[in-house]
């Protein structure tokens, strides 16, 4: 597993520890969030909660629709900060945090660091953290 911290020295893009961890957990739900965000799109019958009448209050067409809104605020925090990362760096980058792989080996480790560490920084701005 890659490492969950940040370097400090001369980190142009330091967060604090709680935000940061936040921001890296948020990363690796991209998936999970995607797949939920697409079967809201796609339709989801009404929650009912178990009693016989079905006592639903409420409006749950909005309730959908906001989940749905907070789930594609993250996504496009997340894809938004993807553009600060140059194409060759993305796939380590993202591989790293997500997966746990290590680095590839077409360019130094400090390199990748450094577009990891701008990465997590532009998701926690985006995520309206900052």
């Amino acid at each position: 597993m890659s490492r969950d911290y940040q370097r400090t020295k001369r980190n142009p893009w330091i967060l604090p520890h709680n935000l940061y961890r936040q921001t890296l957990y948020a990363i690796r739900d991209y998936n999970r969030i995607k797949e939920q965000y697409e079967y809201l799109i796609m339709g989801q019958p009404a929650e009912m909660d178990g009693q016989p009448k079905g006592t639903q209050t409420g409006d749950p067409t909005a309730a959908i629709a906001a989940k749905a809104e907070r789930l594609h605020n993250q996504l496009r925090a997340i894809d938004d900060a993807k553009k600060v990362i140059p194409e060759e760096y993305l796939k380590g980058v993202w591989d790293n945090i997500v997966y746990g792989t290590a680095y590839p080996i077409d360019a130094d480790r400090t390199t990748y660091w450094r577009h990891k560490s701008h990465f997590v920084y532009e998701v926690a701005k985006n995520r309206t953290f900052l």
